[in-house]
């Protein structure tokens, strides 16, 4: 059995909407791009944020787990 279009749209809720409309973008193309060139400066601040926020999660990381492995040390000398 060939399924069509109306068989497949039989259990679907009807829409309210754009009336069936291609959605218009919020923004032009023209102004979605950035309005001021990157320069390699921006380029390197941006590649050593993202960095120092790696290195801070690890660090972050380690911290909570070593946190962990102390409190789980702790509580086996108490009981």
């Amino acid at each position: 059995m060939k399924m069509t279009l109306e068989d497949l749209l039989a259990g679907v809720p009807a829409q309210d909407g754009n009336g069936g409309q291609l959605l218009s973008p919020s923004v032009s193309a023209s102004k979605a791009r950035r309005a001021e060139p990157v320069t390699p400066i921006d380029k390197t601040t941006a590649i050593a944020k993202l960095v120092l926020q790696d290195e801070a999660q690890a660090r972050a990381n380690k911290t909570a787990q070593l946190k962990a492995a102390r409190e789980q040390r702790d509580a086996g000398r108490k009981g």
